[in-house]
């Protein structure tokens, strides 16, 4: 196994090698963070994650849980424009189903859904997901 990183003007990538017997070698992209295999810190198993019981803050939560959005979102790929900056919240809402949670493109993509070109950043399971769910469940306000 063998870390490879790339330095391409405005992007980081970092590819893992996997070399086989034959010679072939295979690459798998990460996208939005320097270890495609660290995507935070999953619930505990058996933890009722799915009831919000403080209220889930924009800035403090969600805006830090997709700060890995950017590095590919910055220059708009997949048509979705999302710096991480003042504009965050704009860009966000845009993304959200206030009605079916989730059912969220913002959830939906980062677990990997919908032929999203990053992978996935997080599973269903994990804290940032969860904290994101919760937001746009409390009303996606804007705190």
């Amino acid at each position: 196994l063998k870390l490879i990183e790339v330095e391409v003007p405005m992007f980081k990538r970092t590819f893992i090698a996997l070399s086989l017997t034959v010679g072939l070698s295979m690459a798998l992209l990460g996208c939005g963070t320097d270890n495609p295999f660290d995507r935070g810190e999953d619930l505990p198993a058996g933890s009722n994650v799915n009831t919000p019981s403080a209220t889930v803050s924009f800035a403090a939560e969600v805006k830090p849980a997709l700060q890995a959005c950017a590095s590919c979102h910055s220059g708009g790929a997949g048509g979705w424009v999302y710096t991480g900056g003042v504009d965050s919240y704009t860009s966000v809402s845009s993304q959200i189903d206030l009605q079916n949670p989730s059912n969220s493109l913002i959830l939906i993509k980062a677990t990997g859904g919908n032929s999203h070109g990053g992978g996935a950043l997080f599973p269903v399971s994990n804290a940032k997901y969860q904290a994101i769910l919760n937001w746009i469940a409390q009303g996606a306000k804007n705190n």
